[in-house]
């Protein structure tokens, strides 16, 4: 019997472990990544509505069409790092490679930062 293969002997379950664990963090760090993409896609519409609808819509509905688009970016960006922050939490314990959670907060924070900011130029 080959004690090499994975499975077969304790160090193959902890390489299997191990990269069970690395695909996790991925894949917290994609969603986290998709939210982020989210907020800035909004914001992005909110200020091109904001910019580009002026001759097209009354002014007090492109405000209010900037304002929602704008206010989610910047939920968008905060709920980021709380989704990120869950995961965070249950593996910063293990050996494993993560993104810090400072990191994370503080992009965050300066995102939804950006977004207050626009959300000023809006009105």
């Amino acid at each position: 019997m080959d004690k090499s293969a994975p499975g077969n002997t304790t160090d193959g379950a902890t390489d299997q472990t191990k990269l069970a664990l690395d695909r996790t963090v991925l894949a917290n760090e994609r969603t986290y990544a998709a939210w982020i993409r989210t907020g800035l896609a909004a914001l992005a519409t909110g200020l091109a509505t904001a910019k580009f609808l002026v001759d097209v819509l009354p002014v007090w509905s492109i405000r209010m069409i900037a304002t929602v688009l704008i206010g989610f970016s910047a939920a968008a960006f905060m709920l980021a790092a709380w989704r990120y922050r869950h995961l965070h939490i249950k593996v910063s314990h293990l050996e494993v490679d993560v993104i810090p959670l400072s990191v994370v907060r503080i992009l965050s924070f300066v995102l939804a930062f950006s977004s207050i900011i626009a959300l000023v130029y809006v009105w």
